[in-house]
């Protein structure tokens, strides 16, 4: 039977991933310079619709659209923040796998592993062996 991982692939490209951070930034930026535009706009017609129910209702539409339009304007923020990190993450781990590459008696990055692989010990010698040495 074939192994299925073996079609699997997957790729970062570092450029990517800080381009799509610095655009989230971005545009979460902008977002709440946008919303408070809403909310004139929604008293103006509620002022017009005194004594109607519709008017608190709009009132309260645009209010509720503001906050969370706010929310995800902070929300793409920390996306974007988090994507450009990721992208620095990438370029240092390979500019450090190059490193060890290059001299293999560099020191390999003290980072957590996330799947807490343990070390097998090579093949042991036995006593006669090293006696013998």
């Amino acid at each position: 039977m074939a192994d299925p991982d073996l079609a699997l692939e997957f790729k970062v490209n570092p450029a990517e991933l800080d381009g799509c951070g610095q655009s989230a930034q971005h545009i979460g930026g902008l977002i709440p310079g946008e919303t408070s535009k809403i909310t004139d706009p929604c008293s103006q017609a509620a002022s017009g619709l005194q004594g109607f129910l519709t008017a608190a209702a709009i009132t309260n539409c645009g209010t509720n659209w503001k906050t969370l339009l706010d929310k995800l304007g902070g929300d793409m923020g920390d996306v974007g923040t988090k994507l450009a990190a990721s992208a620095a993450y990438y370029r240092q781990v390979e500019k450090d796998v190059h490193t060890s590459m290059r001299n293999p008696a560099a020191p390999i990055p003290d980072e957590p592993d996330p799947f807490g692989t343990t070390v097998v010990p090579g093949p042991v010698k036995p006593a006669s062996a090293k006696a013998a040495e």
